[in-house]
């Protein structure tokens, strides 16, 4: 009887481990914690410039030291402004022949 139990308390607990794992272990094989991570940052650079970027907008720098305390460095920063470009939520404001991290940035309501 006991062994019967004990057999049943450890598919128990396997399928319950199971069941709690299963989500960060899938997270891990596929990279999704990474693409999340990317994706909290893009969110968190679109707040501050929809907030803080009215008709000027904040540049490169401005962004990597006021949203992140430049513990993201510039050219990680960049690339996520360019990929918040593409989906046509911000646009670059700038002339074409300016130093990259001088370019701003403004909210546009196009697509919002």
């Amino acid at each position: 009887m006991s062994v019967i139990l004990y057999d049943l308390f450890l598919v128990m607990f396997g399928l319950i481990l199971g069941i709690i794992v299963k989500d960060p272990l899938f997270k891990i094989f596929t990279g999704k914690y990474k693409e999340e991570a990317r994706q909290k940052k893009r969110v968190k650079l679109l707040v501050y410039i929809r907030k803080h970027g009215a008709n000027v907008g904040p540049t490169t720098e401005e962004l990597a030291q006021k949203v992140f305390s430049n513990k993201v460095d510039t050219e990680t920063v960049k690339q996520l402004l360019k990929d918040i470009e593409d989906t046509g939520l911000i646009k670059r404001v700038g002339h074409k022949g300016q130093d990259e991290l001088k370019t701003r940035w403004v909210f546009t309501d196009k697509k919002y």
